[in-house]
């Protein structure tokens, strides 16, 4: 070291100056890449975390819809059962038998609410179709109990046939929800 600053013509005290300085340098270098670093991790961590976040939401949505679904088939299947034949639709317009309607009323508005920008874009469809079938439902249910002595035996015949139709098409709308949510479940 003595022989370094005599051929610089600097001081040991120069020199350890120097030595400092170009060492601050250096751990302020070091500080500033550590924290670039940090922030890179951290922003990575915070967008898993919220893709993982807006996963699940879109899992939870879906499997709501699933069961709304299930509690939709079941409330048009016990509503068609109550409703089987001529006489107990004039039964239930006249209040002599209860018909379930005000639960399936509960169920349309639920979907109405759903607001389906929340809703994965796979499942918008079905969300509409769910709705849809449902309305369609109630509105003949009600139509029915509300012209049931003005309707003649066509009528009725076509009641009970877009009934039952209504019924398989709500069960297939299930299976494609219930089949939905499994592939979220697994592929996102």
């Amino acid at each position: 070291m003595i022989e370094l600053c005599f051929l610089s013509n600097l001081t040991r005290g120069e020199w350890a100056a120097w030595v400092q300085a170009v060492g601050s340098v250096i751990a302020i270098v070091a500080a500033a890449w550590i924290a670039i670093h940090v922030a890179k991790l951290q922003h990575r961590n915070a967008l898993y975390l919220h893709k993982t976040e807006r996963r699940t939401e879109r899992i939870e949505i879906s499997k709501t819809l699933s069961v709304l679904s299930t509690n939709s088939s079941k409330a048009m299947k016990h509503i068609s059962s109550q409703l089987k034949d001529r006489e107990s639709v004039h039964n239930a317009a006249e209040g002599m038998i209860l018909c379930d309607i005000g639960e399936l009323s509960r169920i349309d508005t639920y979907l109405n609410n759903i607001p389906l920008h929340s809703v994965p874009h796979s499942m918008v469809t079905l969300t509409m179709i769910l709705g849809s079938t449902v309305r369609q439902f109630k509105e003949k249910v009600e139509m029915a109990l509300n012209l049931h002595r003005k309707m003649d035996a066509g009528m009725f015949e076509d009641f009970f046939r877009t009934l039952s139709e209504m019924i398989t098409s709500i069960e297939a709308t299930c299976n494609n929800i219930d089949a939905e949510v499994k592939r979220l479940e697994t592929c996102e």
